[in-house]
């Protein structure tokens, strides 16, 4: 009786009393928030924002009151030529005709220039050119790939020697595009994964696809939603992935809290009713409980004093909540719409691993794992 009346258990039996209210206004909510994060944008932290302490009002410093031009190098190179040989010599100039043809480049300093020998190597084998690129620093790396590419194009033509270029701006392009490379093909292997992953655990389409759909619904809405804090507390540009990442964990495994109890309640022979409202009461107060857990640490992060660990913790807040609310509201509502159908779609070889209690298969891996937890692992 006491935990019929706790708060999940009281969400879960509205929820499903308005199932139409709480799925409509759901998706509702989903649209809000990503039309709002379209219309009013999202604020993102400096190259230099988010340093606390000292060193980070050092840079605040000289970013608001001194001119800082984004600083690149190109490194010329070779264990057999020196700087007075013809070779180096020609390779040198033709970077500099190239990067001089560059608009965005600008103070180019040559090695070759006696008031520069400082950018000459002690055994003359290597030498840097030195530049700037005009504009704002903190956007210099998506003006950088002009240079890049003529740094490129110098490196085929004279394969003599070794020509790279680094800089701030060309560090942050490179790590960027990595990032976004692998943020890309993680989300193109972890969705199938996690897709196949509920199938097995399930062995139905439905009860596998609901998990994944409030996972990437809470996501969304958490990328709507936080452009408007971010307006008062800019957030890292990586943010987007942490999102991706946690709300997409959090939403399938609250999920998952609520159907594995609601189906062993309708296995054990209670009532498409009386099932919802054993997994609201149970399952649906774990994941509150959880996802309280999990904020209040995460507000740790804000300790710090860190802007990016502080963005971190503030999207993940957020996507934990709504993934949260989506798990007590509208799961409930559609598992109460569903009943039965929710096993619908059933894979005819997985049929034998969805018994009662697990099932043998289950139950050995999991009888297994907490008797030899580190053999299991």
């Amino acid at each position: 009786q006491v935990m019929r009346r706790n708060l999940a258990a009281r969400a879960g039996r509205w929820s499903a009393s308005h199932w139409k209210t709480a799925t409509f206004g759901w998706l509702a909510f989903v649209a809000a928030a990503v039309f709002i994060g379209v219309a009013v944008g999202t604020e993102q932290l400096g190259a230099n924002d988010g340093l606390p302490g000292e060193s980070g009002r050092a840079e605040q410093i000289l970013k608001d009151d001194f001119e800082q031009p984004s600083g690149e190098m190109v490194l010329v190179q070779s264990s057999r030529l020196t700087t007075g040989s013809p070779a180096f010599t020609a390779a040198t100039q033709d970077i500099e005709r190239r990067l001089a043809a560059i608009p965005v480049v600008t103070n180019i300093r040559s090695p070759l220039d006696p008031a520069h020998v400082g950018q000459v190597s002690r055994d003359r084998h290597s030498a840097i050119v030195r530049f700037d690129l005009r504009g704002d620093p903190d956007t210099a790396s998506k003006r950088v790939g002009p240079v890049a590419a003529a740094v490129d194009r110098a490196k085929d033509t004279h394969p003599e020697v070794f020509i790279g270029g680094f800089g701030n701006a060309t560090a942050e392009k490179e790590v960027n595009d990595q990032f976004n490379s692998d943020l890309g093909r993680a989300g193109l292997l972890s969705l199938p994964v996690t897709i196949l992953i509920l199938i097995v655990a399930f062995g139905a389409l439905v009860a596998a696809g609901i998990p994944l759909l409030l996972g990437l619904s809470a996501v969304m809405a958490t990328m709507g939603l936080l452009a408007i804090p971010s307006h008062l507390y800019p957030v890292d540009e990586a943010v987007n992935a942490v999102v991706l990442l946690i709300g997409l964990a959090v939403g399938v495994d609250y999920s998952l809290f609520y159907l594995k109890r609601e189906r062993e309640e309708r296995a054990a022979g209670r009532s498409e009713s009386a099932a919802l409202e054993a997994a609201a009461a149970t399952s649906g107060r774990a994941v509150l409980i959880s996802g309280l857990t999990v904020m209040a640490a995460m507000a740790g992060m804000f300790l710090t004093g860190d802007k990016t660990f502080g963005s971190f913790a503030m999207a993940t807040i957020i996507v934990v909540a709504i993934a949260v609310l989506g798990s007590l509201t509208v799961l409930p509502a559609l598992l109460s719409r569903l009943g039965d159908k929710v096993n619908k779609g059933r894979i005819p070889f997985l049929q034998r691993f969805q018994k009662p209690g697990g099932g043998r298969f289950w139950g050995r891996v999991i009888g297994g794992g907490l008797r030899r937890p580190v053999l299991s692992a």
